[in-house]
């Protein structure tokens, strides 16, 4: 310590210091005799000052703050380049930002709650997925290599966990709440949420920001119903006003109490949804939910004790569920296939959003990656021309006594400036490479929050990302420049090492970048062809000039006379708006992703596995989507509910079932209603592009029973249909104040929601090709520009000897083309290697697509000869005689 203050002492008062050491020199000097032999017997005076300073001062400290001053001065001395270098960083190091910033959001940041490392989440994992007949098992996802997976529990095993004392978790239960109907002084909106249990709060440790939360006194059944809003959803629908604690709130046409506020920032334990309202897990109507001990829907996570491992709770809790499975299994294959329970890390809560966007992601963060890569290439053989300029200024340096890591350290620091000024501009790239990519993550699901942000981490992640890129493009020119023969390099001659080699490191970073290139053009051309694919599919029915909107009535109180009233009101209604051509319902919107299926009974076929998907439509339906009709007639206003019940069914369902015999006037039986097929609709895409069409019956929505709670309406127009969604709008408002009217689009923008990581993919990647074929073309021009500046003697001599300027253009361009012909090699050979990790993104192709390959390629051949040409052209003009006196 004393040694620090010494020095920092020595800092302060220099000035006075280094007169003090100026006399004390002059003096030994002048004891010495003061003559020059004093002064050779002394020694060297410069020498001994540095020296002595070390002793004194922070040198390295000193030394390393001249080196950023000088640094500077060489970047504002070459402000183009300085330019080129800096905006190249950004555009890698600001993309690289943004995806990390998605990667943080959605795979590794913590859910901001007390001791998130302490949290567990409950999984059951089995070999296959259970029959449906057999149990209930729902929320789960099929994996090829693993089996099958989900989280969600039967409420009586729930109750099983938390009635065992001894176990060393605290466990607690919830589920999500899809589109509630939330009505708050007469305004109602759609609000997703959560049904939680008593533990919950305090289970995760989430303190109230206002009021108080729910406990187990609320979750029990009789409790008076209470509601917890969502900070984010106060604020933004309630002002923040902590007034409204105490006020009542109707959730689904039941009143809540709302009883305070979520902590800020806490949005759930689903990534993937915002909760905006919290409700008691025993206000869910559905009773059988907590009886049926083979109804698997609720997901349950812990909190373990402080002493407790997860090794610790896995072992009881897993023969308890395993208990429990047992006794629910009605036959020996159930039995067979007993699932089995897995404990798991959760201080981020459950995985579902892990799950579907950590595979785009981590290819997204690979092209990123390999952007930053060719920039990395690109600036380190700028550098590489840079410290060939610098040869004489390098030279002098040595021979002035500097050693060569003295100067690799000043070449680094100018480095890692530059590197640190492309991080820093990279910031502000990332900003609206957040919006840009989370609008086109998200474009396929409206209720999904990705909470995504520039925080402290992500910050961190660009510091350390601008320092090891400084360090990756600045080492190699940094050695490569102290590599020189002072002494022919002061009289201005080029010693061997500086003769001009057939393939050097340039020319090594040049085909680097070309090989890069190519992968991410290659990748740009796949998924370019995978959506073409996916949007020339053929329909069966027509897309354009239709307009979708959705309402869920029931969740407002109507009755099922009134929700047909309402319905039928409202298609009067919009039929009736200028520039709408037809209007009709159904009870999912075409290629929306959504489905229902089940079992079909045919006579004549009793014993055999008939199968189908449904689809409840209204009166026009068919004529209204422009699906043709094969035979038959569709479903009109006289199929009404107290109607002969009839069906349309479509060819893929005639055919499966009937072959060639006509379909027309036979019965088939849907639950316990039999219906007539009436007609037979012509094969259109029923919920996705990619699967298969599946045999589908369509039926009046008046007569399955029930009327639909949630219904699509679909609006023929004339025009374009967004312009009408006012007057809609109006028209539902004044019809069903209560109702809310939510997913308003346009057929051709929900087909597009079904493709949207395909739109991404093709998007980005073609953006991330186009950037790096403007940095490969920057490489290949800067090194053959700086190749003819190097040969001038040469060219010339040759043209001074009768080298016509043709040959001279194939010359340089010949470099050019030998070059991309090496990183088109290593390319194809890296793509093919690479091919499996995209092949589950594509559709109709294969990773070795000739055409995206070719097209790649000859792109690439394209930029090089481009890149090329300008300096084999300047080549060409230059003056014999000129050259021939060039250094």
């Amino acid at each position: 310590m004393k040694e620090a203050w010494r020095r920092l002492g020595w800092l302060l008062r220099r000035d006075r210091f280094e007169r003090e050491f100026e006399e004390e020199i002059r003096h030994h000097l002048a004891l010495s005799g003061g003559d020059e032999t004093a002064r050779r017997r002394f020694g060297n005076i410069t020498l001994i000052k540095e020296e002595s300073r070390a002793m004194w001062t922070f040198a390295f400290w000193e030394q390393f703050a001249q080196d950023i001053r000088y640094g500077l001065r060489a970047m504002l001395a070459n402000k183009l380049f300085t330019a080129m270098a800096v905006l190249s960083l950004a555009l890698g190091i600001g993309a690289n930002t943004a995806i990390y910033s998605f990667m943080d959001a959605i795979m590794l940041r913590a859910l901001p709650v007390q001791h998130p490392e302490r949290l567990v989440v409950l999984n059951w994992h089995a070999r296959i997925q259970p029959p449906v007949i057999h149990a209930f098992y729902g929320g789960g996802h099929q994996d090829p290599k693993t089996g099958f997976t989900s989280g969600n529990f039967p409420y009586p095993a729930f109750e099983l966990f938390s009635s065992n004392r001894d176990l060393p978790v605290d466990l607690f239960g919830f589920d999500t709440l899809y589109n509630a109907n939330l009505l708050f002084r007469d305004q109602a909106e759609l609000a997703s949420g959560q049904y939680v249990s008593g533990g919950y709060f305090t289970g995760l440790g989430v303190i109230p920001e206002a009021g108080r939360l729910i406990g187990p006194d609320d979750d029990r059944t009789g409790a008076p119903p209470v509601a917890v809003l969502g900070d984010g959803y106060w604020r933004s629908r309630f002002g923040a006003d902590p007034a409204v604690v105490g006020q009542t709130v109707i959730v689904n046409n039941v009143q809540y109490v709302i009883a305070g506020v979520a902590a800020p920032e806490f949005y759930g334990t689903d990534p993937a949804i915002e909760a905006k309202v919290f409700l008691p897990l025993h206000a869910e109507t559905e009773a059988d939910r907590f009886t049926d001990g083979r109804f698997y829907w609720l997901s349950v996570m812990g909190r373990l004790h402080l002493d407790a491992r997860i090794a610790t709770a896995q072992a009881p809790l897993a023969a308890a569920f395993h208990q429990f499975a047992e006794s629910t299994a009605t036959d020996a294959k159930t039995r067979r296939d007993m699932p089995e329970l897995l404990l798991q890390e959760g201080g981020s809560g459950i995985d579902s959003l892990r799950r579907q966007y950590s595979e785009p992601l981590r290819i997204l963060m690979a092209m990123v990656g390999l952007i930053l890569t060719i920039a990395c290439a690109n600036i380190a053989s700028l550098l590489l021309s840079r410290a060939s300029a610098r040869r004489r200024e390098i030279a002098v340096r040595l021979s002035l006594g500097a050693g060569r890591w003295r100067i690799i350290r000043q070449l680094l620091t100018e480095s890692l400036l530059l590197s640190l000024g492309g991080g820093t501009l990279a910031v502000l790239v990332a900003l609206p490479g957040i919006q840009l990519i989370n609008g086109l993550l998200t474009r396929g699901n409206r209720n999904l929050n990705l909470h995504v942000s520039l925080d402290w981490r992500v910050f961190v992640f660009t510091l350390v990302l601008a320092f090891a890129a400084g360090i990756t493009f600045g080492l190699a020119p940094a050695f490569q420049a102290t590599k020189v023969d002072v002494a022919p390099t002061l009289k201005g001659i080029r010693s061997a090492t500086s003769r001009r080699r057939f393939f050097g490191l340039g020319h090594a970073l040049v085909v680097a970048q070309i090989a890069l290139s190519l992968l991410l053009v290659i990748g740009a051309g796949l998924f370019v062809r995978t959506l073409s694919n996916l949007e020339s599919i053929n329909l069966g029915f027509n897309r354009e000039n239709v307009l979708l909107f959705s309402l869920v009535a029931r969740k407002a109180g109507y009755s099922d006379e009134a929700l047909v009233r309402l319905y039928e009101s409202l298609r009067t209604q919009l039929a009736a708006v200028p520039g709408v051509r037809r209007v009709s319902l159904s009870d999912m919107a075409l290629v929306s992703g959504n489905m229902s299926a089940g079992g079909v009974s045919i006579p004549g076929m009793e014993g055999a596995r008939t199968e189908s998907s449904f689809m409840s439509v209204g009166p026009g339906f068919f004529s209204t989507m422009g699906i043709p009709l094969a035979m038959g007639r569709e479903i009109g206003e006289r199929d009404a509910a107290n109607s002969e019940k009839v069906a349309v069914v479509n060819e893929v369902f005639a055919k499966n079932y009937f072959g060639t015999e006509n379909p027309l006037g036979r019965q088939i039986g849907i639950g316990k209603i039999e219906f007539e097929i009436v007609g037979v609709a012509k094969t259109a895409r029923y919920d996705s592009l990619k699967r298969d069409i599946p045999p589908v019956v369509y039926t009046a929505y008046t007569q399955r029973g029930r009327p639909m709670g949630q219904v699509v309406y679909e609006l023929r127009t004339e025009g374009k249909p967004l312009s009408l969604a006012n007057t809609v709008r109006r028209i539902v408002a004044e019809a069903a104040p209560r109702v809310p009217m939510f997913n308003v689009t346009t057929q051709s923008d929900q087909i597009d929601e079904t493709i949207s990581q395909e739109l991404t993919f093709a998007d980005l990647c073609t953006a991330f090709a186009a950037l790096a074929l403007i940095i490969a073309c920057v490489g290949i021009y800067g090194l053959l520009a700086y190749a003819v500046s190097r040969r001038t003697n040469e060219i010339g001599i040759r043209m001074a000897l009768g080298a016509q300027r043709q040959r001279i253009v194939w010359m340089v361009l010949r470099e050019a083309l030998v070059l991309c012909a090496a990183g088109l090699t290593i390319g194809l050979v890296c793509a093919w290697s690479a091919a499996s990790v995209i092949k589950s993104f594509l559709f109709g192709m294969k990773p070795a697509d000739p055409m995206a390959l070719g097209t790649a390629v000859v792109l690439l051949v394209a930029v090089a000869a481009l890149a090329g040409y300008a300096p084999a052209w300047r080549a060409s003009r230059i003056d014999p005689m000129v050259a021939l006196r060039h250094e």
